[in-house]
């Protein structure tokens, strides 16, 4: 919310452990403008939740008591304001590096631009319900330790925001997709009895899971084991301990299977694709298992039970085809709209990308300043 420049704010503070109101200070909302590049990523953990990428970020705000400066060299950036950014979902980094510089523009306006570099750990809240052929959104989220009245966040429409996919190291694994997505947050701490709002923004890239090892490890061979409970059918009816040794043999292999999966993703309470497609072929063997035990008991008659057993072979064949069929569809049709909203954010993405490199320049006048040559900016995104 915009504030008047001499209206009064009360900061809430902690020192000491305790709660104290600070002096009244002068407060005047300030627009940050964000950019983001990632131009790493070293490595996406499902099973731990997290990713580690080399990423750079940058913040730029205007400072009306440095324009027509024409050198940063001897600027001591202490003494001017800022609106101390960070990653908050960062649990751990390294190689950190910091550095200002000025930009300015036409009209003579100057900006402060604070760039920052590292490599870190972020947490990631991952969405496996469609594992394992799942899109996730790689979450860096920015915020600052002033409130919502001091500044104000938004992506930066000079500078567009990267991820370059050419240095990704886990190409075999995962698909970057070359968009970088903003999206505001505001958060809402309380301090005692004072609610403290502080800005935020979600910057994220999305990758998508190349199921290809799940395929064929997983669910082509759970599909070859459970077709070969059909193959009971063809040892003899006078045989019945065989054919059960048999069946409850492929569901013990069923049950190893699936304690191998939980292995490679995060303990969670809803079940995935690969958890629907195992635990199907399961019940499937379960109730070939239990037409073997149940018809030899509840059948007495020979030439009835062996019609009967010949249409359990067929009906349990057509059950077969059903749930590979019903698996398929629901894995196209389950993930269409995910992948329609991440191609949507791509092309919406290369619009502005276009638009921006046709309508602004920017100039690198000397090692700490920049020029910025901005024609009017006209593109929508859908």
């Amino acid at each position: 919310m915009d504030t008047p420049k001499n209206q009064s704010l009360v900061r809430v503070m902690k020192k000491d452990n305790k709660v104290h109101v600070t002096d009244v200070v002068d407060a005047q909302r300030r627009e940050v403008h964000l950019k983001v590049s990632i131009p790493n990523i070293m490595e996406v953990d499902t099973l731990k939740e997290s990713f580690t990428a080399d990423v750079f970020y940058q913040a730029r705000w205007r400072e009306p008591k440095l324009d027509g400066n024409k050198g940063s060299d001897n600027i001591d950036w202490t003494i001017y304001w800022n609106p101390k950014v960070f990653l908050s979902n960062a649990i751990a980094q390294k190689d950190h590096a910091t550095w200002f510089v000025l930009q300015s523009d036409e009209t003579g306006e100057t900006y402060i631009v604070e760039k920052n570099r590292m490599v870190a750990t972020f947490t990631e809240s991952m969405e496996l319900a469609l594992f394992p052929f799942d899109i996730q959104d790689l979450n860096i989220f920015i915020t600052t330790t002033l409130s919502e009245a001091e500044v104000g966040f938004h992506e930066d429409d000079r500078e567009i925001s990267s991820v370059h996919i050419e240095t990704f190291a886990k190409k075999q694994e995962w698909k970057i997709y070359e968009f970088v997505h903003f999206t505001p947050k505001v958060l809402t701490q309380e301090y005692a009895n004072n609610k403290f709002r502080k800005p935020g923004m979600y910057v994220f890239c999305s990758a998508a899971r190349k199921p290809g090892f799940f395929m064929w490890n997983v669910i082509v061979l759970m599909c070859i084991i459970s077709s070969l409970a059909l193959a009971t059918f063809a040892v003899a009816r006078s045989k019945i301990e065989n054919r059960l040794q048999l069946s409850i043999m492929l569901v013990l292999v069923t049950v190893t299977f699936k304690f191998v999966t939980n292995q490679v993703i995060p303990k969670i309470s809803y079940m995935t694709h690969l958890d629907r497609y195992i635990i199907g072929s399961t019940i499937f063997l379960y109730l070939i298992a239990m037409w073997h035990a149940g018809s030899e008991t509840l059948v007495t008659d020979d030439d009835l039970l062996s019609t009967l057993d010949q249409y359990a072979f067929y009906g349990f064949c057509g059950l077969f085809g059903l749930i590979q069929i019903i698996f398929t569809l629901i894995v196209v049709l389950s993930g269409s709209t995910r992948r329609y909203g991440v191609n949507k954010k791509l092309k919406n993405y290369h619009k502005k990308r276009q638009n921006i490199m046709r309508s602004v320049e920017i100039v690198k006048t000397s090692k700490t300043n920049t020029l910025v040559k901005k024609q009017t900016l006209d593109y929508r995104v859908d």
